[in-house]
């Protein structure tokens, strides 16, 4: 059955033309797709620069209305983040709960600052203030400074504190979002991770856990009450260009890590006697980063040196090591007081030095990279969550030893005598 042709929609080709025969091609397509690229082009290239004004113009109001509106808080993912953190770790405390029947979230899980109890211990929850515009040429590595909550106070004590009841909000700040804050690791302005294209591109792509609140020091006399700033254009222009700073009215928050990630630095401001860390930082190499930049700034900000013992942490590869490390914190030095007084701090770390539970032995075989994987999988399994529970566990009991510490004095103690047991 011989099927005809169209002859305005193909045209012979060159050799088939020569032949008188088929050959066919489809040229017309063709020619039209290329009429449209070049008319695309045109668009481009020969646009009035008064009509492209005109529409960057109308595109900055409509931005800067809009901004009036929007909360740019709820407009991020910190949201998300914030609602998985309570279910998982606030609201699995509550019973009984009401949660949504398609969320699963219980409004109720979360609770506020003013709402808690004072009790021992006193919880802290550390962040970051976030310096990468700031004019201290001294702190133009670490580009942050510290930043709390408690049920006390919330702020920073180079820039000043507010009641917890007051800031942030009608209600205050609730426990919630200062633990999303403190976790918040994917944020434009991250401290002296900070890079001018990391932070526009990911502020473009509005990948923000950050928060931002009122300035809790004189610049924010009048902001520190608002849950964000009143006017979010100027707020999302300082974040993707790097133009946070502690000198206006509105400042920046993120991950504590993104100062100090193991919160020491406020636990030596608060002059504790005794100090117990526990580095769950991914550090394969064994090389105390964030244990050296903390005693690092501790130093520098607060005058306050910090002796560390040897340090027998070891990677697993090598020959058995401790589980912890003792350092003594000299307050004395900036106290006058008695050097006998001055605090001491016990560093605990993941490590394998053999002898760990069969189950925690099978995993770090699967996993070569065990207990020091890297913190971006924040997809745990049971197994995962498990070895390193484990582990844990295991580490205490090994660094206490038989019976029970009678008070953080005898633990003290008691670590000194784990870490001398190691050759």
């Amino acid at each position: 059955m011989n099927r005809q042709i169209p002859v305005d929609r193909y045209r012979l080709g060159a050799r088939g033309a020569r032949l008188g025969l088929g050959g066919v091609t489809r040229c017309g397509r063709s020619r039209a797709g290329a009429r449209r690229r070049s008319q695309h082009s045109d668009v481009v290239a020969g646009s009035d620069v008064r009509l492209v004004l005109v529409l960057m113009v109308g595109l900055l109001l409509v931005s800067a209305a809009m901004s009036l509106v929007v909360n740019v808080n709820k407009f991020s993912l910190h949201s998300m983040y914030r609602n998985r953190l309570i279910r998982a770790y606030i609201g699995t405390s509550r019973v009984p709960r009401r949660p949504n029947l398609f969320t699963g979230f219980d409004r109720n899980d979360n609770v506020y600052f003013r709402d808690l109890r004072v009790l021992r211990p006193l919880h802290v929850v550390n962040m970051a203030l976030n310096l990468v515009a700031g004019d201290k040429l001294a702190w133009q590595e670490r580009k942050a400074e510290t930043f709390t909550v408690t049920k006390l106070h919330a702020g920073s004590y180079h820039v000043g504190y507010r009641p917890s009841g007051e800031y942030g909000g009608r209600d205050g700040m609730s426990l919630g979002t200062a633990v999303a804050i403190s976790g918040a690791a994917a944020s434009p302005n991250m401290g002296y991770h900070s890079s001018p294209m990391v932070t526009f591109l990911m502020a473009l792509f509005n990948a923000r856990l950050g928060w931002w609140l009122g300035n809790p020091g004189v610049h924010g006399a009048d902001t520190y009450r608002t849950p964000s700033p009143r006017f979010a254009f100027m707020a999302i222009l300082a974040e993707a260009l790097g133009l946070t700073t502690d000198r206006r009215r509105y400042v920046y928050l993120s991950d504590g890590g993104h100062f100090d990630n193991l919160g020491l630095v406020e636990m030596i401001l608060r002059r504790c006697h005794i100090v117990v860390v526990s580095d769950a930082g991914c550090d394969p190499r064994y090389g105390f980063e964030d244990l050296g930049g903390a005693i690092r700034k501790v130093r520098i900000d607060l005058g306050m040196p910090i002796d560390m013992e040897t340090m027998k942490i070891r990677p697993p590869d090598t020959s058995p090591g401790a589980y912890c490390a003792v350092g003594r914190i000299r307050y004395s030095e900036v106290d006058g007081t008695n050097p006998e007084d001055d605090g001491w701090l016990v560093y605990i770390k993941p490590a394998l030095r053999g002898g760990e539970p069969a189950d925690v032995v099978a995993y770090a075989q699967r996993s070569r990279a065990f207990p020091q994987e890297p913190t971006s999988d924040q997809w745990f399994s049971e197994s995962q969550f498990e070895s390193y529970r484990r582990l844990g566990l295991w580490e205490v009991e090994t660094i206490v030893g038989a019976g029970v510490a009678a008070d953080l004095t005898d633990l003290v103690r008691r670590a000194q005598r784990h870490v001398q047991t190691v050759p």
